[in-house]
């Protein structure tokens, strides 16, 4: 149904020409349309300044705390990587002197592997300083989860390499040589032949 001639209804004669479909509901009549010129135009909805804003901040606020985790995973991992590598060193040259034997450290590329002389120095057939690696293992106190033997502590992330790639330790925590630990992404670990020291 259509209405021609109310294009100039003014909004006091719309509401009086609303209120009388609304009336003639009662009697019947269909008027589930309202009168084209009652209609509101429809507007063109933007964004207001303040939801911009709020918008901005919300995203300010998850990049500064979400992105640099999401980011930082890996170089955790590294870090931790790195740290193994360290306490398998320092825990190499601690069990020789607990348990007064010669231990050795292999390098590889992604693990250190740890052997230990089963025999007391004074009775070893093995010197201070020959050959390395031991037939008997010496265990971690905890298995590293990323190897499958006990005294292995391997790498995901970094890349290992020793110059030289074995040494000992004896029972008084000297290593047998001045070792250079060459670990990807860090400062290179060093270990002191005199005292045995891993920095």
């Amino acid at each position: 149904m259509t209405y021609p001639g109310y294009a100039a209804v003014h909004k006091q004669e719309c509401f009086v020409l609303l209120r009388v479909f609304r009336g003639m509901r009662v009697y019947g009549v269909d008027t589930n349309a309202e009168p084209r010129v009652c209609r509101r135009a429809p507007r063109n909805r933007g964004f207001t300044l303040t939801e911009m804003v709020v918008t901005m901040i919300v995203l300010g606020v998850l990049a500064v705390f979400l992105v640099p985790n999401l980011i930082g995973v890996s170089v955790v991992q590294q870090r931790a990587d790195y740290d193994k590598v360290t306490s398998a060193l320092q825990y190499a040259r601690k069990a020789a002197v607990a348990r007064r034997r010669y231990t050795c450290v292999v390098l590889s590329a992604s693990a250190a592997t740890l052997t230990i002389d089963p025999n007391p120095p004074e009775s070893t057939a093995t010197p201070f300083g020959g050959t390395c690696p031991f037939a008997t293992a010496l265990p971690l106190p905890a298995q590293d989860s990323a190897c499958s033997s006990t005294n292995q502590t391997c790498t995901k992330t970094i890349a290992l390499s020793g110059t030289p790639s074995s040494f000992q330790f004896d029972p008084l925590g000297r290593a047998s040589t001045t070792v250079t630990v060459t670990v990807s992404g860090f400062p290179s670990l060093k270990v002191e032949s005199d005292t045995g020291l891993v920095h």
